[in-house]
């Protein structure tokens, strides 16, 4: 009896450790280069497997302008490989000695931002455990933000993503949509706009708007306001910074002669020769940037929004 008891709790013990190395297991980091500020840097991505062998999907989660957090970015993986699905997390603020940009959104610049998620999609392609024909990208404010842009063939194509590999679904949660192009051509993938309706920190407006361009354009765009939901609908707890940069009224929008004007202030930033106009920036940003950034979660909006994001994820990447 006495080596019975003592037995068990070495049996239990041994299957708990063979449990979190099988767990272990599931999890690769990887790293890509990319840029910051003009300066090659060595971004990188956890990449947690599901069960299911073979090549499998793929989704990209893109965090937003507090970092990864496991109550949201970890969350969502969590919910992604439950589907048979890997879950890819990118952390474009640690590598580069950052751990916000709520305050000083030039820290991480948007291009920069923009282009680890397309500089990941280039890693994902070569890797031969995924379906590089099924990868999808999604990603909360800042990276919603970079989830839409990998949208725009301009912007995959100046990356130096090959022909051929391009994300297949783009779910932004609560983008900026401050960048405007003017007949904005797009991969031609789906994209899903999910937005609140409350939203002060980024708006919805301008993404919906901006959603019409995208569809006049010929892309395949649904926009989803939920009412009364602020920014970070899907986050644990509500937020207010007094100094977060807020770029809400911030409009730029491409014209016909491929120049660029600030909607609020109407100031040409850059002209047709795509040149900046030298002080246009800083007077369309006084007119447009204001300090205060407030967001919180939205129990039916975050329950909503994580079904939605589930059904595009089956309908465009597990085919079903």
């Amino acid at each position: 009896m006495r080596l019975a008891s003592l037995a068990a709790p070495v049996t239990v013990a041994g299957a708990l450790l063979a449990c979190a190395s099988a767990q272990a297991q599931q999890r690769e980091t990887i790293s890509f280069e990319s840029r910051q500020k003009g300066q090659p840097v060595q971004v990188t991505a956890e990449i947690h497997w599901p069960a299911a062998a073979g090549p499998v999907p793929a989704l990209v989660i893109h965090h937003g302008s507090g970092g990864v957090s496991d109550t949201r970015e970890g969350r969502f993986a969590r919910e992604i490989v439950a589907m048979g699905v890997a879950a890819v997390v990118i952390d474009s603020f640690r590598p580069r000695g950052v751990s916000s940009t709520v305050q000083d959104q030039s820290a991480v610049t948007g291009q920069d931002f923009n282009f680890d998620a397309l500089v990941a999609l280039k890693a994902l392609g070569g890797n031969s455990r995924i379906d590089r024909a099924r990868i999808g990208i999604t990603g909360f404010s800042k990276g919603g933000t970079s989830t839409l842009m990998a949208a725009h063939e301009a912007q995959v194509v100046a990356a130096g993503v090959p022909a051929g590999l391009r994300y297949a679904l783009h779910v932004p949660f609560y983008p900026s949509c401050g960048t405007q192009y003017y007949r904005p051509r797009t991969t031609g993938a789906p994209i899903y706009m999910l937005l609140g309706g409350a939203d002060t920190y980024v708006g919805f407006e301008p993404c919906q708007t901006y959603g019409e361009a995208l569809r006049a354009a010929g892309a395949r765009v649904d926009v989803t306001v939920f009412p009364n939901a602020p920014h970070g609908f899907d986050g644990g707890r509500p937020y207010f910074d007094p100094r977060g940069e807020n770029y809400a009224k911030c409009v730029f929008q491409q014209q016909a002669d491929r120049s660029w004007i600030e909607r609020t202030s109407g100031v040409t930033t850059t002209g047709a020769d795509g040149r900046p106009v030298q002080g246009a920036m800083a007077k369309a940003l006084t007119a447009c940037k204001t300090l205060g950034v407030s967001g919180g979660p939205n129990d039916a909006a975050a329950r909503q929004s994580m079904d939605d994001l589930k059904g595009y994820v089956r309908r465009h990447l597990l085919g079903g």
